[in-house]
């Protein structure tokens, strides 16, 4: 590789990256293009038009355009020069930004969106008919391999360059590369609540994976600070990641895997006028440790996940995440969704539209307490292994009504710790979510209250006392998020801030991406970005 060519990667791959946390188009396949459309950076079409990619300007493109000749294969094998215009921009920047707006505003791009393998991604672009190169699939993914363009995908891609692991290589220690202290801590903190903490994060808080970071708002000097303090965050594509996250309001949290655990026993409160959210460092008898360390001062660890209760530590080289019963784990890493996230425990099942990894060990943290206990039955409550009952008596409800992600209305007043525990302690009605269930025992359903909806619920709980959510107004109304459905009449746009008004739709959608705050900050499907306030959230 040429210095010249080193210096269009780190340019371009700073823009897709941070590009890619937007709009879910991979960076290495947005790097890719580039090279192979611009002649790294060289073409007529770059050099006088700003335009990195070879996008035809159609009768809707209403920007500048660039006259340029250029090769087609329209019958698989012969090639014609012919003469086209092209979408010509400001700046690159301005070019990737359209790139991607082309691909989230086109249903014919889905498969592309939110792909994490290059080579699923390139083959799916061209079976789109982006291009009509016949190994145009081929020739961008043998430039993603000759010059290691899935470091820009950060370390969650399917597939790594040499040195790059997917996980954290276990010296997230915040102080560096010091000797953490060996303390025992005092075990102040209930496992039940641990995983409401942890849970309320994943619920309530916008994160990312940033190394070296228990809980920081990624505002102000924080930005700088985090950009530096480690040479993963080094990276050029994940100083972009951070660099692109700040400043937002609300803000977005940082992170790492052993760093969530620390954080939320250093005491963590989601507060952004703190330096890091409220936690103190090494406080509250926990030690400033990494992933591997942590395993080694549990207790009880071991390689048997039948037993496993919630709270427990889960750890596999270089990564740990916290079990939370039901089959779940939360975990903070750069795979999958790139942040806080629930996860299956594979070791216990598949569940189904699920990420899940297979951890190595488990072992109960020596700083909470462990109120909580689970039958190994239990836990994940689809895939390939079938939950069954624990003992004691079964439920007698009959077929179960709702399913994990319902959320629903809670009218009982006791939860329990296990799905068959014969004495719990009392809480309050009201909405809540179903994150698990365990048929044929005598509290099937295991809930976690909704912010707003009144409920004090974190258990499990009797069939009887779980109800469809009426629409009477006694449950909150759904809200704006990833997943949710809308109703929405109007006009398309090509990004988040308004810009590139395209056809009118009507009809009902999935958000895809959500950035509240801004003009446009709802996309649906793939169709495009539309205002938030046109929207009616339906579910």
């Amino acid at each position: 590789m040429t210095q010249e060519q080193k210096a269009f990667i780190e340019r371009v791959g700073a823009l897709a990256a941070a590009d890619m946390q937007k709009s879910g188009v991979l960076a290495s396949l947005t790097i890719a293009q580039a090279i192979l459309e611009s002649g790294w950076g060289k073409s007529g079409l770059t050099v006088k038009a700003n335009a990195l990619f070879g996008i035809k300007a159609g009768s809707s493109w209403k920007g500048r355009v660039y006259s340029a000749k250029t090769q087609e294969c329209y019958d698989g094998a012969t090639f014609t020069t012919v003469t086209a215009l092209f979408r010509a921009y400001g700046s690159w920047a301005e070019s990737v930004a359209d790139h991607s707006a082309l691909l989230t505003g086109a249903t014919r791009y889905k498969a592309v969106i939110g792909e994490r393998d290059y080579k699923t991604a390139c083959r799916a672009i061209k079976a789109a008919g982006y291009a009509t190169d016949p190994q145009y699939a081929d020739k961008l993914i043998q430039i993603i391999e000759s010059y290691g363009l899935t470091a820009y995908d950060g370390a969650g891609s399917a597939t790594q360059p040499a040195g790059q692991p997917e996980t954290s290589g276990g010296k997230n220690d915040t102080a560096g590369g010091k000797t953490p202290a060996d303390a025992k801590g005092g075990g102040k903190m209930k496992a039940s609540e641990f995983i409401k903490k942890l849970q309320d994060i994943v619920d309530n808080y916008k994160t990312l994976y940033v190394m070296g970071c228990f809980g920081a708002p990624l505002t102000g000097g924080n930005v700088s600070r985090y950009c530096t303090n480690h040479s993963y965050n080094k990276q050029a594509a994940r100083t972009a990641m951070i660099k692109a996250a700040a400043n937002q309001n609300p803000p977005v949290y940082g992170f790492d895997c052993v760093c969530l655990i620390k954080g939320v026993l250093w005491g963590w409160s989601g507060d952004a006028s703190k330096t890091y959210g409220g936690a103190g460092y090494a406080v509250n008898g926990v030690p400033d440790i990494g992933a591997d360390t942590m395993i080694t001062k549990c207790s009880g660890v071991s390689t048997d996940f039948s037993k496993i209760v919630p709270g427990e530590a889960v750890w596999l080289s270089g990564h740990i995440g916290v079990y939370i019963g039901g089959g779940k784990v939360i975990e903070c890493t750069p795979a999958f969704k790139n942040c806080v996230q629930v996860t299956a425990c594979l070791n216990i099942g598949a569940i189904s539209g699920m990420n899940g990894r297979r951890w190595t060990k488990h072992g109960k943290l020596p700083y909470i307490t462990y109120d909580t206990a689970e039958s190994p039955q239990q836990g994940a409550q689809s895939g390939t292994d079938t939950p069954k009952p624990s003992g004691g008596s079964s439920d007698t409800s009959g077929a179960l009504a709702f399913s994990v992600g319902d959320v629903v209305r809670f009218t009982g007043n006791r939860h329990y710790t296990n799905a068959n525990a014969s004495s719990g302690p009392a809480c309050k009605p009201g909405t809540a979510k179903v994150t698990a269930i365990a048929k044929g025992t005598k509290h099937p359903y295991h809930l976690i209250k909704q912010s707003g909806g009144g409920s004090t619920v974190y258990g499990w709980v009797d069939a009887a006392d779980v109800q469809k959510v009426s629409g009477d107004g006694s449950a909150p109304a759904p809200k704006m998020r990833v997943g949710a459905r809308v109703k929405y009449s109007g006009p398309l746009y090509r990004d988040s801030n308004g810009n590139g008004q395209g056809k009118t739709v009507s009809g009902t959608y999935t958000v895809k991406y959500y950035y509240p705050g801004r003009k446009c900050g709802v996309h649906v499907d793939g169709l495009g970005w539309v205002p938030e306030s046109a929207c009616t959230v339906i579910g």
